[in-house]
């Protein structure tokens, strides 16, 4: 028996990456997965890939009522919800203050922040009253450091 065996997990951004590594590596422990991706195609594939113990829906993280249904897709087909996974991301907006757009701003909050909320918030509605579940979510490490992002976006600066 897998350390996953009968475990429900949805994964967001599972179509490529680390969700799609994470994808493999549950099912292989027995885990039940939904892929939650918006690239239908390897999405699609994916889940395939992992045979009856997995699915597909397409999910855009920036439209919470499709995180939402991604959840009510994974009770309404397996009974359950056990792990809920926030790894869907971009690299998001980039550029100086002056040249960072409102829309580029929205869009870097909807996927890194916003999402990442709703997840958990959603997830949280079926785990309650089940009395169990984990919650994981994929950090950035744009809240650590500025070296790879435009830290003006959601960085903390470190006191001097």
């Amino acid at each position: 028996m897998g350390r996953l065996e009968r475990k429900v997990t949805v994964i967001t951004g599972a179509a490529s990456g680390i969700g799609r590594g994470t994808a493999e590596v549950f099912a292989e422990e027995g885990a039940k997965v939904v892929v939650a991706d918006r690239d239908e195609e390897r999405g699609r594939r994916l889940a395939e890939a992992l045979g009856p113990q997995a699915s597909f829906i397409r999910t855009d993280v920036a439209n919470g009522a499709e995180i939402r249904g991604a959840i009510e897709h994974t009770v309404e087909r397996f009974g359950r919800l056990d792990i809920m996974f926030n790894n869907a991301g971009f690299g998001g907006a980039r550029g100086g203050i002056a040249e960072l757009t409102e829309v580029g701003w929205y869009a870097t909050m909807a996927v890194l922040l916003r999402a990442v909320f709703l997840g958990m918030k959603h997830a949280a509605a079926v785990m309650k009253p089940q009395r169990s579940g984990v919650i994981l979510s994929t950090a950035s490490v744009a809240g650590l450091t500025t070296r790879w992002s435009t830290p003006h976006i959601y960085h903390r600066p470190r006191p001097p």
